[in-house]
């Protein structure tokens, strides 16, 4: 009989172009565009440096672009960079339950695609297999407990990605999530650190040794997804195992509930915050010398980003207290408003005391239908109060193509001559047209 690993392993071996609606490809090249662009601005940052830094050390096949360097590594290595380079801002997309599903599985993709010069319509399968399987395995997974889960699940869909370009049979790429399921990892406790984008390159990198290694014939157990895996993570197989498989590809996960660009760089749920503060402070023409305190209210789950004390913007990017006083004293949040330098000047520091928040049971703490209460008391007596529960990043969000387009070119162009940046949203665009993926990468170069 056969089991829920066979049945995703299937899934992902069967899958063709055709069968695929075109709202989905549309939507994966729309989140394909919005990643390059913000992993070619992460190879900028201290930790894209290292990392970078490491691949150039410890060498291997230069069979794949370094996106915004000039290095070549191996597909596994170049996936890492990449995937480190597309979390280094916390500015990639967003998904429903809470991860980052581009990040983790396109360095993967875009990896293996180059490796053996696929099609864009081979790329845009597989890529499209990642999000599948990654979102329909986390969102019966049930409570994830301390596991940061782009890690954990974004490896499995970074190794169906890569096992699709690959050409595994159905065995095979079980034996590959048995590898991958060995390799998945993350803990949460590493946010507002270096080791939290290091999760999607590891994860990335997971992906790609997990389906090179089953490719070759390397055994693992065929059927981890019909109790160990979640056994093992969870302590128990979630009841509801069975929507794993009933609704691959009904709807797509990239359709239904589908998959947000964030518009800030820092964690998702702060810009829930983030907008509720600058709601006010646009409607009541607030500034930082207008304010008495601030309290934010959130839901029983959302206590963890009470962070009144911040050392590093990376830091600030898990900060409620952060966001507001960004809101009040900057009325915006660039990837600037994340360095070191802001987030320790004197004026944020000091706001930030004014600010405190509680938790409010009350409160929905439902990922797709949450808000957070932001209330700024004036000197004046008066008290105001706002929330947003679709920000601009949520995955239900419209944003205009001038919006994430827009966001893609201020990213990209931190890297990247203006001819470049145009010449990958043309690409990307006809993405189904292109007859080997090489030329794309070629594009995504550092020109000396």
């Amino acid at each position: 009989m056969r089991g829920n690993t066979e049945a995703l392993a299937r899934f992902v071996v069967e899958l063709e172009y055709d069968a695929i609606p075109k709202e989905a490809v549309d939507r994966a090249k729309r989140q394909i565009l919005d990643i390059i662009g913000v992993a070619l601005a992460g190879s900028t940052q201290p930790v894209g440096k290292l990392a970078a830094g490491f691949v150039q050390r410890t060498g291997g096949s230069p069979d794949c672009t370094v996106w915004g360097t000039q290095l070549r590594s191996s597909p596994p290595q170049a996936a890492f960079a990449n995937g480190v380079f597309s979390h280094a801002l916390d500015y990639d997309d967003m998904m429903l339950p809470g991860a980052h599903p581009t990040g983790v599985t396109f360095p993967a993709t875009l990896a293996v695609a180059e490796t053996v010069r696929a099609s864009g319509r081979k790329l845009l399968v597989a890529q499209l297999a990642g999000y599948e399987i990654m979102g329909k395995l986390y969102s019966c997974a049930g409570p994830r407990g301390g596991w940061h889960p782009t890690s954990v699940f974004g490896t499995f869909g970074a190794t169906a990605s890569a096992g699709k370009l690959l050409d595994l049979d159905p065995l095979r790429l079980q034996m590959a999530f048995g590898i991958a399921a060995s390799e998945a990892s993350g803990i949460g406790v590493n946010v507002g650190t270096m080791t939290k984008p290091f999760h999607s390159g590891h994860g990335a990198r997971n992906g790609v040794v997990a389906a090179m290694l089953a490719a070759d014939g390397f055994s693992a157990n065929p059927n981890v997804f019909d109790a160990a895996f979640f056994e093992t993570f969870y302590g128990a197989r979630p009841a509801n195992d069975w929507q794993l498989t009933m609704f691959l590809g009904n709807p797509y996960h990239i359709i239904t509930p589908g998959i947000g660009i964030k518009m800030y760089p820092s964690g998702y749920y702060l810009h829930l915050t983030f907008e509720a503060a600058l709601e006010l402070v646009k409607e009541y023409n607030i500034t930082a010398e207008d304010v008495s305190s601030v309290g934010v209210t959130v839901p029983q789950r959302g206590g963890s980003f009470d962070r009144p004390f911040i050392r590093t913007g990376l830091e600030g990017k898990f900060s409620y207290q952060y966001h507001v006083a960004l809101a009040v004293l900057d009325r915006q949040a660039t990837i600037e408003s994340f360095h070191d330098e802001r987030a320790l000047a004197q004026d944020i520091q000091e706001f930030m005391k004014k600010i405190s928040v509680r938790v409010d049971p009350s409160l929905p703490s439902n990922p797709d239908f949450r808000y957070y209460l932001v209330t700024i008391r004036l000197r004046d007596g008066r008290e105001v109060t706002a929330s947003q529960p679709l920000p601009r990043s949520h995955w239900r969000y419209p944003l205009a193509r001038t919006e994430w387009v827009g966001k893609f070119r201020d990213n990209a162009a931190r890297v990247l001559k203006e001819q470049n940046v145009e010449q990958i949203v043309e690409l990307v665009d006809n993405l189904e047209d292109l007859s080997d993926v090489c030329a794309l990468t070629e594009t995504l170069k550092l020109r000396g």
